[in-house]
């Protein structure tokens, strides 16, 4: 395979990086990994030569291996006890994986005969071999706190604590891809904090920073399941991603959601001045639901085939419609 002017750096800023061609067919491996492999293994199904560990791959096939882009992979060769941790770039009919090598111990890296001159220049690792004498420091554990920090910050909403935007537009889609390949629906809910702007003019932004963080703890008990997920979608407003559940299901939700907030204060800061330190807030909620089971007749509020835009687009009118309708209550539309 030959790389695009463009790409012809990779040896040098990516020395353990991956191409496969359309078929999963292993085409190029960086110099380091080629060493460390042999040069058998390109032309070999990448497959059969290597595991990915995580995320699992959708399907084998390069639009499954598109699927993945732009999240961290974790990528596994049996014949070498490492693991290369990166991020996968499709542009067909290749894909590109642009990776690290991650080992468990510096005594590892000697044992491997990683070199300095495998290591890009960038790369921490360069650092971590100069210092092979320093016993007590690993690689992984460098890597994976630094690739933890790097995620949570990229991830979560500052002020919440709760997933921000960003992985809300990621991981809505990657439902969205999931609930059409298993054939099961997905909720989302929409939900606004009600009279927010007069509550936050009234006591002060401090306040209404209070107020915010206590609508997302209580989103957060009030769903309830492991798998469900709630995100700060913008301002005063929050989603909640309810995979594998239907319409019904969803509405209970919201139910359970409307009735917690209108049933109990919440516990805020009592050092907060100018504010009760235990206000009642209410909030309102859109319902939509993306479900492949369903076919000609539909229940209100679902669809068989959505994209995120629109199953958004549905919630985000729900909401309105709420909100408009009296405030601290739920609308599903058809």
């Amino acid at each position: 395979m030959n790389l695009a002017p463009s790409a012809q750096r990779f040896p040098e800023l990516f020395p353990f990086h991956v191409v496969v061609d359309s078929t999963l067919v292993i085409r190029q491996l960086g110099p380091a990994l080629q060493r460390l492999l042999g040069p058998d293994v390109c032309g070999a199904p990448l497959l059969e030569q290597a595991r990915l560990h995580r995320p699992p791959l959708p399907e084998p096939s390069l639009s499954g291996l598109a699927r993945l882009s732009h999240k961290l992979i974790v990528l596994e060769f049996p014949k070498l006890p490492l693991q290369l941790k990166g991020q996968l770039l499709v542009e067909e009919p290749y894909a590109l994986f642009l990776s690290t090598p991650v080992v468990s111990s510096l005594d590892r890296l000697s044992s491997l005969g990683i070199r300095l001159s495998d290591i890009a220049r960038h790369d921490a690792l360069a650092d971590a071999l100069v210092m092979l004498q320093t016993k007590d420091i690993t690689i992984a554990d460098r890597v994976q706190r630094r690739t933890s920090d790097l995620e949570l910050l990229a991830t979560r909403d500052a002020l919440t604590g709760v997933g921000n935007r960003l992985l809300f537009n990621r991981e809505i889609s990657a439902a969205l891809a999931e609930q059409r390949d298993r054939g099961v629906p997905l909720v989302l809910l929409l939900v606004d904090v009600d009279h927010f702007k007069r509550f936050n003019d009234r006591h002060g932004h401090p306040a209404g920073d209070a107020c915010l963080r206590g609508v997302a703890q209580r989103l957060v008990e009030l769903v309830g399941r492991s798998g469900d997920r709630v995100y700060r979608y913008g301002g005063e407003e929050f989603a909640v991603l309810l995979p594998a559940t239907d319409l019904a299901g969803g509405q209970k939700v919201a139910e359970r959601i409307i009735a917690g907030f209108a049933r109990a204060p919440l516990q805020l800061d009592p050092q907060l001045e100018a504010m009760p330190c235990n206000p009642r807030i209410t909030v309102s909620a859109g319902v939509a639901c993306a479900d492949p089971r369903l076919q000609g007749s539909q229940p209100s509020g679902a669809t068989g085939t959505m994209d995120a835009t629109l199953l958004i687009a549905k919630a985000d009118k729900a909401l309105y419609q709420a909100k408009h309708g009296g405030r601290s209550r739920f609308v599903s539309l058809a």
